[in-house]
């Protein structure tokens, strides 16, 4: 299948191959440097600011200034970052956004990358097709399928079956806008990644919010815009203070973590709905994923997609300070 796509449509391919495959568990690492070096027989989700695969993994998504994959992938790869280096096969799909993506080995299905330059040395083979969109793109492999290509400079000294070529015109305001979607990709695969690892580390309240947004919505919303703008200048009169200033950084902290965290709240109600709906037997992480992909396609739908986004925030704003509220400890005397 050739792909004729627009960068938002790269952002909404990116989203939904996030998708969860029917898996039994989750391995997910983070810190300032991740390195792999054992064998992991299921899904990996690692971010850090270099991320090293050196031993085989089911599949992995990443996130990091530098990513490097050094071992076999046996299902998908989907990384976001300034350099990303694919040096090992991979058996399945391979999603890509950064600044410099280099591929130096095989790839068993479909190819779409994003970044600012983009480097298909001689050893890399595609067995579909590819889908390439960056300021600069040096093709020398094979893509046994169709290579769709929107660049400024593309340089071919490979094979595949079609190709298609897009010439780009170099402006600011496009650079700009390139960076702004990287930055867009990037802010949502970290939320992703920031959801996935609260249902790990905190389950027990992070699903106690997530049931008081299904329960009363409205309260809920009406709460949340209230505890906003409350939040807000409550926080900025306490500043005002050198002695109020101290609860105002407090406030403004709180204020930022339960904006953070609203959509995620959304995101897991929202895939529960769902799977509950069509009957299906998933785990918390799974729903959560659902949920979260489509209100990210949500939010992107032009005018809507903004009242979609006010209403989730005070929504999930509003379950989480019920949820604060209900963490007090009982006391009695």
């Amino acid at each position: 299948m050739l792909f004729y796509m627009t960068r938002p449509c790269i952002i909404l391919i990116l989203l939904i191959l996030l998708l969860p495959c029917a898996v039994n568990a989750l391995v997910t690492q983070s810190g300032d440097q991740v390195v792999l070096n054992q064998p992991i027989d299921d899904d990996v989700i690692a971010a850090g600011g270099k991320v090293v695969v050196n031993a085989p993994v089911q599949s992995l998504i990443a996130a990091g200034g530098e990513i490097e994959i050094n071992a076999p992938v046996k299902g998908d790869v989907i990384a976001a970052g300034g350099m990303i280096s694919l040096n090992a096969p991979v058996s399945g799909k391979v999603l890509l956004a950064g600044g410099a993506v280099t591929l130096n080995s095989s790839v068993g299905r479909n190819v779409l990358v994003h970044a600012g330059d983009v480097n298909i040395s001689r050893s890399a083979t595609v067995g579909a097709d590819a889908l390439v969109s960056a300021g600069r793109v040096s093709h020398q492999g094979e893509v046994k399928g169709n290579l769709t290509v929107s660049s400024e400079e593309f340089t071919s000294a490979g094979t595949e079956r079609h190709l298609a070529y897009t010439r780009e015109n170099t402006s600011l305001g496009r650079g700009l806008l390139g960076i702004l979607t990287l930055g867009l990709i990037l802010f949502s695969l970290g939320m992703a990644v920031l959801g996935l690892l609260a249902i790990r580390i905190a389950p027990a309240p992070y699903m106690a919010v997530e049931a008081r947004v299904r329960s009363r919505p409205l309260v809920n919303i009406l709460a949340g815009l209230g505890g906003i703008l409350g939040g807000i200048v409550l926080g900025v009169l306490l500043a005002l203070t050198i002695v109020g200033l101290p609860i105002a950084i407090c406030i403004l902290m709180m204020l930022i973590a339960g904006l953070l965290f609203s959509t995620l709240f959304v995101s897991s109600s929202l895939g529960y709905i769902i799977v509950e709906r069509l009957g299906w037997h998933t785990k918390a992480w799974q729903q959560f994923l659902i949920g979260f992909i489509l209100l990210q396609i949500a939010f992107r739908i032009p005018y809507i997609g903004l009242i979609l986004l006010a209403v989730s925030v005070c929504l999930g704003f509003g379950a989480f300070i019920f949820g604060l509220s209900s963490c007090r400890p009982n006391s009695s005397g």
